[in-house]
Order: C-alpha cells, then structure tokens, then sequence
C-alpha cells in the first residue's frame, strides 16, 4: 500500500522553515497581519511559524518576496542572521569568492560521485552562511540532498531538496528543477511513500517527452526510477512499459565510453540550439570528460606500441612483439578499433620481417576491417599497404596493386602527403623491377607532387 508522507518529513521542513519565517518577520518589526495581507490569512501564518503547515513553493516565494530575503533564507538548516538572511542568495561582489564557490561546489559534486560523502559535506559547510547566488544555492541544496540520499537519511534530503527545487523554480530553469523532482522521486522511494515519487517521477518523464529535456542520462535514470516505483506497488504492466523505454534508450548505444561521450555531445548541441545553454554547457563537460578519461586508459597501449618499434629498430624481435601484443590487449576491452588497427599492422610488419606471411596475412585483414569501422583514413591506408606488400612479396601483383591503389587514395583524403610519397616511391621501383616502366615514371611523377604538397603545407 503507498505510504501517507512521513510526520517526521512534514515536521523536518515545516519546522525549519517556520523558525525562519518568524525570526526574518520580527526582525523586521512585521506582524503576522502585515505578512499575511492580502492573499494569506493570519491563522495561515501562524501554523507556518509553528511548524504545523508547510507552504506551497509559491506561496513561500510570496512570502520571502514580502520579507525581503531569498527563499533560501527561509530553507536554511539553522536560522539565519539578520546580515547573513539578507544577503543569501544574492551575487557576491567579490569575483574572487565567486571563482571560490563554484569550485568548492563542483569538488563537492566529484566527491559525491566518489562516495567521499564527509569529505564532500566538509565543502560543502562553509557555504551555509555565504553569500550565494541563486544557482549556487541550487547546487548547494541539491548536493546536500543527494548526500543525505546516497546516506539512507531520506527525511533530510527532502528538506534539502525540496530547497533545491525552489531556487530551480525562482530561476524558471526547467531542467534543474526536474532534475530536484527525480531525486524527490529518489527519495519518497526511501520512504516507500510510492504515490508521491510517482507524482514526481512521472513530472521527470513527461519532460523527457515533451522534448523540454533533452539528456539521454537523465531520462534513462528517470525511467529507472519509476521501474522501481510501480514494482513496488505490483503495477507490473507499468514497470514493463518504462522497462521498455529505457531497453529502447540503451539500443541506441554500444557499451563503450565513446559512444557515451559521443551521445553527450549530441545532447549537448541540441541543448544549444533549444537556448539550454546550462544543460549544454553540462552535457559538453561530460562528453569532454569521458574523451580524456578514454584517451588516458589508452596512453598505456600507445607506450607499448612505441616500445615495440623502438625494439624492433633494435632486431630484438621477441621483445617488441611482447610489447605489440600488449599494446592490442589494451585496445582489445576499450573497443578502440583504430589502436587495435595501429597495433595489429606494427605485428603483421613484425610477423613478415620474421617470414610468417600467413600470420601476417590475417592480421592486416584483421587490421583493415577494424580501421574500416573506426573510419579512420589514415590507419585504413596504413592497413591496407601492409596488405599491398605482403600480396606483392607472394607474386600477386593485381592484388597488390588493388590493396595499394585503394590505399593511396585514402592518403590522399588524409592528407598525408609526407607517406603518400614515400609510397609512391617505393611503388615506382618495384613497377621498375617487373619492367612497367611507364607505370613507373607515372609513380615517380605522382611522389614529386606529394612531396611538393607536402613542403607547401608545412
């Protein structure tokens, strides 16, 4: 059966807020007749104060307008001081400490990812009596709700996020404040009050498609949470049916960083053109930062791939073909086809050097078939001259000829200009040797080209 909300939720928040109301209003020598006029009734303000009766958000940004503070005035933890209720909320003048709080905000947001939830908090402190914009403020809250989440204390972070949600709301920033929603969600699961993370939940997923949200992530974990919601309660054929819009989400990609990053790319342009320009700014970020975390868990197989040439330079064979096969390992779980293609064609070089033409063989097939899916250019050419040598050393000349040709050309579209003449050149001698001496000149001349290309362009 779904849960009537917590007594313990209502008094957490409606007593912090009461506490702050009152002391913000005598402060300021209001009465609660004062405060009331003329949309609220006296009684109505007095069960606020006494922690009877939470306001509604737009009732409580009415009231914190009449009262001259931010609504995160009245959300904080603790009463706030006159100077402190006054100020919170609003841009600080020192630049400085802006620099500062975004910061400390955006460590805090790594260290929650981290599950350093203390160390997390610690940062996170210092921020309760500072003078926050209502961004930070929304940043803030909702980092202390996903705390008190990620800690089992589901009564805290309602308090907190429903802070969150406000701010979102004063800013009309659609998608911060459906993303306090979802965690609301999160958080009523907690309490398995499933009626109302369903009322928040389906908020989420109603944004997603009506297209005001525009984050594969977010609408993946939305529709996780409402899986879990119907479960719950045995509305089977509702969890089925988000199970399936999520299945239908996960198709879109292949169980790789790239195509992550590659899709929060997309997001993030479409973020852009709709005028989101936080979520974009967002969504690039986390492309960005799963291309560099991709890039550094591939840096190790480049390093065996250099040390393996450098041995092979040096005729230690055995040793750079360790080197050579460690580096195809790495790139073999990262589902990097052109790193596996650079690895494979520097093992075909070596298994031919070692007259294993065979091997040889199937590994620059292999490599020109994942070059190909990587739609790389250049390792594609490189593949394929392998290919075209090892074809020529076996007598098959058209083969070759094909491999190289088809190779040249993918040269030419990357602009090598410095490989396309070496190869040029290489090709006009073995034309020379099987007596094609027109062909051979035509090499000869193209190389020329490539090379003058290649001076201009530097």
């Amino acid at each position: 059966m779904p849960y009537i909300e917590t007594t313990s939720v209502i008094r957490t928040v409606s007593a912090r807020i009461g506490a702050n109301m009152r002391k913000a209003r005598t402060e300021r020598g209001m009465t609660q007749a004062q405060l009331a006029s003329p949309e609220f009734s006296v009684s109505y303000i007095s069960a606020i104060e006494h922690g009877k009766l939470r306001p509604s958000l737009k009732a409580l940004s009415v009231l914190a307008q009449r009262l001259k503070v931010p609504v995160t005035a009245l959300l904080e933890t603790a009463p706030a001081t006159g100077p402190q209720a006054r100020t919170l909320g609003y841009s600080p003048v020192n630049t400085d400490q802006d620099d500062l709080t975004n910061l400390n905000l955006l460590q805090a947001a790594v260290l929650v990812q981290q599950g350093a939830y203390e160390e997390a908090m610690q940062l996170l402190s210092p921020l309760a009596s500072s003078r926050l914009t209502p961004s930070h403020a929304y940043r803030y809250f909702l980092l202390r709700g996903q705390i008190a989440l990620k800690q089992y204390r589901p009564e805290e972070a309602i308090a907190d996020l429903y802070a969150a949600l406000t701010q979102a709301e004063s800013l009309k920033e659609r998608e911060q404040a459906e993303q306090a929603r979802n965690l609301l969600g999160k958080a009523y699961l907690q309490l398995s009050n499933y009626k109302q993370a369903e009322e928040y939940l389906l908020s989420c997923a109603l944004a997603v498609e009506e297209g005001q949200i525009i984050d594969f992530f977010f609408a993946l974990e939305v529709y996780s949470n409402l899986v879990d919601a119907f479960l719950a309660i045995e509305e089977f054929e509702k969890a089925d049916a988000f199970a399936q819009r999520a299945q239908a989400l996960l198709k879109q990609l292949s169980n790789d960083e790239r195509s992550y990053a590659q899709l929060a790319m997309e997001n993030s342009q479409q973020s852009s053109a709709a005028a989101r320009f936080a979520l974009a700014e967002e969504q690039a970020r986390r492309s960005l930062s799963i291309y560099q975390m991709r890039d550094l868990q591939l840096e190790p197989g480049r390093i065996h791939l250099q040390l393996g040439k450098i041995l092979e330079k040096q005729q230690k064979l055995d040793e750079a073909e360790q080197e050579f096969l460690q580096a195809i390992e790495v790139a073999r779980p990262l589902n990097d086809e052109a790193a596996f293609a650079q690895s494979l064609i520097a093992q075909a070089e070596l298994s031919s050097k070692r007259g294993d033409i065979q091997r040889a063989e199937q590994e620059a097939q292999e490599a020109v078939t994942l070059a190909q899916a990587s739609n790389d250019v250049r390792t594609q050419g490189q593949a394929l001259l392998v290919l075209a040598q090892l074809r020529h050393q076996a007598g098959d000349y058209a083969g070759s000829d094909l491999a190289l040709e088809e190779a040249l050309s993918l040269l030419e579209e990357a602009q090598d200009h410095e490989l396309a003449a070496s190869v040029y050149f290489r090709y006009a001698e073995q034309l020379e040797e099987r007596g094609e001496i027109q062909r051979s000149l035509d090499a000869v001349k193209h190389a020329y080209r490539h090379q003058r290309a290649d001076r201009n362009s530097v």
